[in-house]
């Protein structure tokens, strides 16, 4: 479960992906603050300077799979180095738009995964994980 007054990371390149996601979740769960990173590397250096402050991390990120210079699996591999108290205090949801049956089989094997979707997201994607 994520908490409704937390932030919630969007990690996508696509500004117009950015701004459907931003606009769903604001208008779903307008609670929450979104932060928004245009690619993993950014949003991976952000969870590095903040992961002794566990108050200001995300609770969730909205992470695409389909990115330039660090994909989602890549994300996913450097979070999986990250410390367990970091990992246990966000929850990651994939929202791909990805055919490559590959690349989703390996982010939904992946125990850091709680969900993935398809994108766009709608207004009730995220409902069971409230």
């Amino acid at each position: 479960m994520i908490k409704l007054n937390s932030t919630i990371m969007i990690v996508d390149d696509n500004i117009i992906d950015q701004m459907i996601t931003t606009r769903v979740l604001k208008n779903s769960y307008s609670q929450s603050d979104v932060l928004v990173m245009d690619c993993p590397i950014k949003a991976l250096s952000y969870l590095e300077s903040n992961e002794d402050n566990i108050a200001s991390l995300p609770s969730l990120i909205i992470l695409d799979l389909d990115m330039p210079e660090m994909n989602g699996l890549g994300f996913l591999e450097r979070f999986s180095e990250f410390a367990d108290k970091l990992k246990d205090a966000i929850k990651i949801v994939v929202l791909t738009a990805t055919d490559v049956m590959e690349d989703i089989e390996l982010a939904s094997a992946n125990p850091a995964v709680s969900k993935l979707i398809s994108k766009p997201l709608f207004n009730n994607s995220l409902a069971e994980m409230l």
